[in-house]
C-alpha cells in the first residue's frame, strides 16, 4: 500500500530521499513522482518569500531528467500558480531579469497527498448535479426562482439553473479545505454571475441563531415549519403552477384553454 506522503512534513520522503530528488512515488515500485511535486518541494524548502530563482537553477536542482525548453518548466510553474503559488516573472515585474522569477507567495505543498487532495477541483458529475437539484427542490437557493420562471418584472427573461458554491473554491484552497457536495448549491445563472471571491462567506450558525433568538414566538414557529419542510410556505396554487409550468408547450396550451373557459378569462 503506498505511503501517504502527507504524514511527512520535512524535506525528506519516508525513505530519507529529498522530495525533489524522488523519481518514484513513495511506497510504490514504478509510479512516477510528478515534476510539479518535486518543483514545489524544492521551492518550499530552498527559497524564502522574496527570493529569486532561475530556470537554470531549477534544472540543476531537479536533476538531469528535467530537460527541454523553458516552456516545459513554465508549464509546471503554471500548475503551481493554479494551487495558490504566486511566482511573478519579468512579464509581471520589470525589476526581474528575463530569466528570473520571484517567490512571492508559497501555495499548496503539492508534493504532499493531503494538500493535493485539498486543491483538487470538485467537478460534479451528472448524478451529483441531479442530487443537488433534488436536494434544493430545483430552485435557486439565493432568490428562490425555478428553471423556466420569469424574473419579477421581466416576463421575457427566463431563469436557468446551474450549480454554484456556498464558499468559493479558491477561498477553500487558501484554507487547505477540500470542496465537496455540501459546498455546492442550486443557483440561477443570475445569482451565480457575481465574482465569487468578492462575496463574503455565508453566515454561520451562531450568527443566524442570534437573529432567530430575537424573533417572537409566532415567527419562530413559522420559521420552524419552513425549515422542517425545506421551503418557505407556498400555497396550493404555487405548487400547481410548479407542475403546470413544466408541461409541454401543447399541454400548456390545452391547460390555458381549459382555464380560459372554466375561469371566465377573456385573455
Amino acid at each position: 500500500m503506498p505511503l501517504d506522503a502527507s504524514e511527512h512534513d520535512g524535506p525528506t520522503a519516508p525513505d530519507g530521499t529529498l522530495w525533489w530528488e524522488l523519481t518514484v512515488e513513495p511506497g510504490t515500485r514504478s509510479k512516477p513522482f510528478g515534476q510539479e511535486r518535486r518543483l514545489a518541494a524544492w521551492l518550499w524548502f530552498n527559497k524564502e518569500i522574496g527570493d529569486i530563482f532561475t530556470m537554470n537553477e531549477l534544472r540543476d536542482a531537479l536533476g538531469p531528467d528535467i530537460v527541454g525548453k523553458s516552456e516545459h518548466l513554465n508549464r509546471r510553474l503554471r500548475t503551481l500558480r493554479a494551487v495558490g503559488w504566486v511566482l511573478p516573472s519579468n512579464k509581471d515585474d520589470g525589476s526581474l531579469r528575463p530569466d528570473e522569477y520571484r517567490v512571492q507567495v508559497k501555495g499548496a505543498r503539492y508534493w504532499l497527498a493531503e494538500d493535493r487532495r485539498a486543491h483538487r477541483p470538485f467537478a460534479p458529475s451528472a448524478r451529483v448535479r441531479r442530487e443537488v437539484f433534488l436536494r434544493d427542490d430545483s430552485r435557486c437557493v439565493v432568490c428562490g426562482i425555478a428553471a423556466g420562471e420569469s424574473y419579477p418584472g421581466e416576463p421575457n427573461n427566463k431563469a436557468a439553473l446551474t450549480i454554484g458554491h456556498r464558499v468559493p473554491q479558491e477561498r477553500l484552497r487558501t484554507r487547505r479545505t477540500a470542496d465537496d457536495i455540501d459546498n455546492w448549491r442550486t443557483e440561477c445563472a443570475r445569482c451565480n454571475e457575481p465574482v465569487r471571491d468578492e462575496i463574503p462567506d455565508p453566515r454561520q450558525h451562531d450568527e443566524v441563531l442570534a437573529q432567530v433568538r430575537r424573533l417572537n414566538r409566532a415567527n419562530k414557529r413559522t420559521l420552524l415549519g419552513w425549515l422542517q419542510r425545506g421551503e418557505r410556505t407556498r400555497s396550493e396554487l404555487d405548487r400547481v403552477y410548479d407542475h403546470a409550468r413544466v408541461l409541454t408547450h401543447n399541454e400548456k396550451e390545452d391547460l390555458i384553454a381549459y382555464l380560459q373557459s372554466s375561469a371566465g378569462s377573456s385573455s
